[in-house]
């Protein structure tokens, strides 16, 4: 699948920003409700209906709109599992199974949840092997409560939008509680995603989800990961061996420092992490508690802020304790444990360098044969970040299914994603490539493999995706034109109706340009921590005397501002 962090769009195999210490974040997806409708398939288990109705038989698949009560195991669903179809009812699992055929193709929900208030999943059953275990898909004020969601784990055969144990996406006010989130992935054993605010994740228990599909290593305990989910609360849950992040706060493309630009996404705000126990995350880039920033280059990115992190111990993980990334700001960490981590207790990230792109001369995209329409430099097109300079005239030809008749789904134009779509491509022409199913940088290279002299890289057309790509590939040797959907369609239409002969030239270059200037403006106070491998208390902000480090109790310091504030920060040594 083709990643952009929601800016409306999902899910972009984009290549991050690198810390000062060189570590890379992650990036986001994109998740529609309506995808993958259910549809009924085997008959696998028998229900209670609460009020007049009788007991019924539930097949997978199946739509309940009264309150129901398991009284068999449901699955093993090639689908989803159990569709909810009224607002304010129960389904009560009554310590039974739903099932569903692990890596089945499709992105499929054991209990699917579409735009629905007032419901409650609850009763101690399992839901496993689909997707995702339950997802919610808007509505609001809706109850989890002691399921255990375990095994689901997307197929990757699809567009892999799924894969939580439990996910809230763009729903308010729902609570999620008392639940067991095992071995699910690659997002998370509990997600919110999109626009979901006051949200309780309350005394959950996630274990193990640490799970690599779908080419991501990014898989969470609890996700936060919007774009604009604020006023969360994540309180007193047990959290252990995740891959990315134990508790996961994630970032956006736009910067509240900057005037508001076209694009830019809310970020992750105002969310309170508080009484957790975090541990045992499974990499040295595998962090207790973590505000992610995330993004592709050329863009500046800002992590969530105003967090509140208070009163957990996220101590024996593989990473750090508490992580603040360099674009984050006003947040309070206060009366945390951070013992025993393989890098720092609580650090706070500094400068942020990115490599830019810059266009030395302005880059070509011109028809020679038709020598109509014309293509305007900036608006139309331009040089895609990861491009070679060069100067080509040659055929283009267009590459594999490409997609140009609205409307177009999002994330369906396969175009250049297998070598087979290169079947007979004539070394040295164009390659015209339209953005799509799968990673961008897969498309280009599979174009310079197989001989091309240039790729014209259009976007897909589908909601969101009409204008010119935020990011672009790993280096390559070829120049690399971003093209607009409507000019990619123009290009395409006209191969259509005989060969069409074009000039491109690129002339660019890259360096390293400094961001932003490092974490500000945070509160810590209160906080122990002792024998973390590098530093118990960490700032590499260049003007670490807007952060308050105060009453904090550290066996090692990195920097004399940790202890600042009238030495209220001083190292303290643990008592013999």
């Amino acid at each position: 699948m083709d990643l952009t962090p929601r800016v409306p769009e999902a899910h972009q195999h984009d290549l991050p920003v690198k810390n000062k210490d060189g570590s890379q974040d992650m990036r986001l997806r994109k998740i529609t409700g309506a995808a993958c409708a259910a549809t009924a398939l085997t008959v696998s288990g028998v229900v209670s209906i609460a009020g007049p109705a009788s007991a019924a038989v539930v097949a997978c698949g199946t739509t309940i709109t009264q309150s129901t009560t398991l009284t068999a195991n449901v699955g093993p669903c090639g689908d989803d599992g159990i569709i909810i179809g009224a607002d304010n009812i129960t389904l009560n699992l009554n310590g039974f199974k739903i099932t569903g055929v692990s890596r089945s193709p499709g992105d499929h929900a054991g209990v699917r949840v579409p735009n629905k208030t007032g419901v409650s999943i609850r009763g101690k059953g399992t839901i496993q092997r689909f997707d995702t275990g339950v997802a919610i898909f808007g509505g609001s004020g809706n109850l989890v409560y002691g399921v255990t969601a375990k095994d689901n784990i997307n197929d990757a055969k699809g567009s892999c939008d799924l894969g939580d144990g439990i996910s809230v996406n763009d729903s308010n006010n729902n609570t999620i509680q008392a639940n067991n989130a095992i071995n699910n992935g690659p997002y998370g054993g509990i997600s919110l995603v999109g626009d979901s605010d006051g949200n309780m994740i309350k005394a959950n228990t996630t274990v193990g989800n640490n799970v690599q599909v779908c080419g991501r290593v990014e898989d969470e305990g609890i996700r936060l990961e919007g774009p604009g989910a604020n006023n969360n609360t994540v309180l007193n849950n047990k959290v252990s061996n995740s891959l990315l992040a134990g508790i996961g706060v994630h970032s956006n493309i736009g910067c509240r420092n900057n005037p508001p630009q076209p694009g830019d996404t809310p970020n992750n705000d105002f969310n309170t992490i508080q009484g957790n126990t975090v541990s045992g995350t499974a990499g040295r880039q595998s962090d207790g508690i973590k505000i992610l920033r995330q993004g592709p280059f050329g863009t500046i990115v800002c992590a969530a802020a105003n967090t509140t992190i208070v009163g957990n111990n996220s101590s024996n993980n593989e990473g750090s304790g508490i992580i603040i990334p360099g674009t984050s700001v006003n947040n309070v960490v206060n009366d945390n444990t951070v013992n025993s981590n393989g890098v720092d207790g609580i650090r706070l990230g500094g400068p942020i360098f990115q490599t830019a792109l810059t266009e030395n001369a302005q880059t070509v995209l011109d028809l020679i044969s038709p020598d109509q329409p014309t293509f305007t430099p900036g608006t139309d097109f331009r040089a895609l970040f990861g491009s070679g300079s060069g100067n080509v005239t040659a055929q283009l030809v267009p590459v594999g299914a490409i997609k140009v008749t609205p409307p177009i789904a999002f994330d369906s134009a396969t175009s250049g994603c297998t070598a087979a779509d290169f079947t007979g491509f004539p070394a040295g022409a164009i390659a015209l490539i339209q953005r799509g199913f799968c990673d961008r940088a897969t498309k280009v290279n599979n174009a310079v493999a197989a001989g091309a002299s240039a790729v014209v890289f259009f976007d897909e057309g589908s909601l969101g995706r009409e204008g010119l790509v935020i990011s672009g590939v790993s280096n390559v040797a070829i120049p690399v034109v971003d093209a607009t959907f409507a000019t990619g369609q123009t290009l395409y239409n006209l191969t259509q109706s005989g060969p069409v002969t074009l000039h491109v030239a690129t002339d660019v270059s890259y360096g390293q340009q400094q961001v932003n200037v490092g974490a500000e403006n945070n509160t810590l106070l209160r906080n122990t921590g002792f024998e973390n491998a590098e530093h118990d208390g960490h700032d590499d902000n260049e003007h670490c005397d807007s952060n308050m480090w105060a009453g904090n109790r550290f066996g090692t310091v990195n920097k004399e501002c940790v202890k600042a504030n009238g030495g209220t920060g001083a190292v303290t040594t643990p008592a013999p």
